[in-house]
């Protein structure tokens, strides 16, 4: 199969990828430069030539995992959310005039809102708070829109905060993990922030398993809240992540609906993630 995955080099995908390639002909494309292992495509232009030159007559797969992620959301900047995540989006669309079976696009749970105390689901309020959340979710509505229009499947994934091996240093989680390691005191604010965990490679192991059936929005993240606090408590003082409702990584739609997918232990991932950091 023909797959066109773009924002190969984005931290989200970088197990996934992986993944994919073991059985599929891959067509990488990322935003950066001089990069041998990956086609370059700039979304502020057109790259009509690019897509012809590749000679390709059908794309089993599109990933969409581009996009302008800013390390705070509740102060990005509208213009590159929207030349990027926007009309980035608008340029390739119109570029791409090969036929596409199906697009599964990375979106981000930031679409649902910031309320503390609630667990989200698919069918649950959408309320973008921010630019970079208005960027997803106008990402969500393009291309439901242009797959209804052109009869391509869609498929969405909503993922939470993404945390993993080789993650920048200037990532909260991040940032909490090596100050710990380094001994250095830090004082948590907004302990009740629902971070909506999620590890690179269960997002790789759910992608990878559920991509070509699935149809329609899923969320990626925790069925229970893992609060800024409760992670922090686990680092520190190694207290029970069940006690603190951390255990199981279940997001309710995509176990029911594929019911030969395994849980996921939480408590495992962040105890390989102190390590591999």
């Amino acid at each position: 199969m023909n797959i066109f995955f773009f924002g190969g080099t984005s931290f989200a995908a970088q197990n996934l990828l992986k993944e994919l390639k073991l059985k599929n002909k891959i067509f990488s494309f990322s935003r950066r430069k001089n990069n041998k292992n990956f086609l370059y495509f700039d979304l502020d232009k057109r790259n009509k030539r690019l897509f012809k030159n590749l000679k390709i007559k059908k794309i089993n797969y599109l990933f969409y995992f581009s996009s302008f992620v800013p390390f705070d959301e509740k102060n990005s900047e509208w213009e590159k959310c929207k030349n990027i995540n926007i009309f980035g989006l608008i340029n390739l669309l119109n570029d791409i005039k090969i036929p596409i079976k199906k697009i599964i696009l990375a979106s981000s749970c930031s679409i649902y809102g910031s309320e503390d105390k609630k667990i989200f689901y698919e069918s649950s309020y959408l309320s973008p708070e921010n630019f970079y959340s208005m960027s997803k979710f106008m990402q969500e509505k393009l291309l439901q829109v242009y797959c209804d229009t052109n009869e391509i499947d869609f498929l969405c994934y909503r993922i939470g905060y993404v945390f993993g091996s080789n993650m920048n240093k200037k990532r909260l989680v991040k940032k909490i993990l090596l100050n710990h390691k380094e001994r250095k005191k830090i004082k948590i604010y907004n302990k009740k922030m629902n971070l909506n965990l999620i590890h690179t490679k269960d997002i790789s192991y759910l992608i990878h398993k559920t991509y070509r059936k699935a149809k329609g929005i899923f969320n990626l993240t925790n069925s229970k809240q893992v609060s800024l606090g409760a992670y922090y408590k686990f680092l520190t003082k190694k207290e029970s992540i069940t006690k603190n409702k951390m255990n199981n990584f279940s997001p309710k739609k995509i176990f029911k609906k594929f019911k030969n997918l395994k849980e996921i232990n939480l408590e495992k991932r962040i105890i390989d993630f102190a390590n591999e950091n």
